[in-house]
């Protein structure tokens, strides 16, 4: 029996305005929003608005300096938060605090109230934003902000972070490095931007182990995805029994994405999604957490989300 899934969506995310040429642009939750608003499951979802996320949940994994710097070059109409990648605008200090607040909100349903599973449709993303530095489209690393606040706020002592995003989520693996409280595990493509996340990259001091990179060659498929869960990843969280999961959920490793090249299919994210609800069954009460990361062809991003949310949907509960 179908079962309802809590959605995060504001459209002042819509406001931070990159251009209609860049590959993140507001178009990508536009697209998905009307993709689930269609879907056949549509009445199980329940639709909410972030709020603006607390600085102090900001400051958690992000320094003042840092926070106080994306505020003020937003504020003052400048133009990109890096080298170039990274563009912003007057709005983009509000988008970031809601798409944080989004990350905010979806741990509260699932610790609170009493949802199985939630959704964050927010941008901009976050796994590749370190706690002092804007990277790859992203200004505050919400994955990692919602780990915090999970351990923070509800005392979880082990949270898993799963990344399936096809470019390494190597803010996350930074703020992570050495905790001992979050298991982060990575599929990605290598070599491929940032040209992060080899093997040998495991954690340091209280945090070693609890890193795990799986590196794909170009043109991997779905195969080689399930061969890295159960093959590398699963043993690590059958040790570490983790209480949540939470999922960087981009959807750039499908086959017709053009930022990179795994052949992922839209129907193989139910697959992905149908695993991580197995285990979240076994250790974590069933508690699955899902950010929106990266995904650029418009064409495909919708039905690729919404593949990957009938999933949560259907899951028993």
């Amino acid at each position: 029996m179908p079962r309802p899934v809590s959605v995060f969506y504001h459209s002042d995310c819509l406001l931070h305005d990159t251009g209609s040429q860049h590959p993140e642009n507001a178009a990508r939750i536009k697209v998905a929003k009307q993709a689930l608003e269609e879907a056949s499951f549509a009445d199980n979802l329940h639709w909410h608005k972030p709020e603006l996320a607390p600085v102090k949940w900001i400051e958690s994994i992000h320094s003042s300096d840092y926070r106080n710097f994306i505020e003020e070059s937003c504020l003052r109409g400048k133009h990109f938060a890096d080298m170039g990648e990274t563009v912003i605008c007057e709005d983009s200090y509000r988008a970031a605090l809601l798409s944080a607040g989004g990350a905010i909100g979806a741990i509260d349903s699932v610790m609170v109230d009493g949802y199985g599973a939630s959704f964050s449709l927010t941008r901009p993303p976050g796994h590749h934003a370190s706690t002092e530095k804007a990277m790859g489209f992203c200004l505050f690393n919400n994955v990692a902000i919602a780990a915090q606040y999970a351990e923070s706020a509800y005392g979880l002592e082990r949270i898993c972070i799963i990344d399936w995003d096809v470019h390494h989520g190597n803010g996350t693996q930074n703020v992570f490095y050495g905790s001992p409280s979050v298991l982060f595990c990575s599929i990605h493509q290598l070599p491929l931007w940032p040209n992060t996340g080899e093997y040998d990259e495991i954690g340091t001091k209280a945090g070693k182990g609890l890193t795990i990179n799986c590196p794909l060659p170009n043109g991997a498929g779905i195969d080689l995805y399930m061969e890295c869960l159960e093959q590398d990843i699963l043993p690590k969280i059958e040790s570490f029994q983790p209480q949540l999961f939470i999922i960087s959920a981009g959807f750039d490793a499908h086959r017709l994405d053009p930022l990179a090249d795994i052949q992922l299919n839209t129907e193989d994210y139910s697959e992905l999604t149908e695993w991580i609800l197995k285990q979240a069954d076994r250790f974590a009460h069933g508690r699955v957490v899902s950010l929106l990361e990266g995904g650029y062809n418009l064409e495909v991003l919708g039905p690729s989300v919404a593949t990957h949310i009938e999933a949560l949907v259907n899951h028993p509960s």
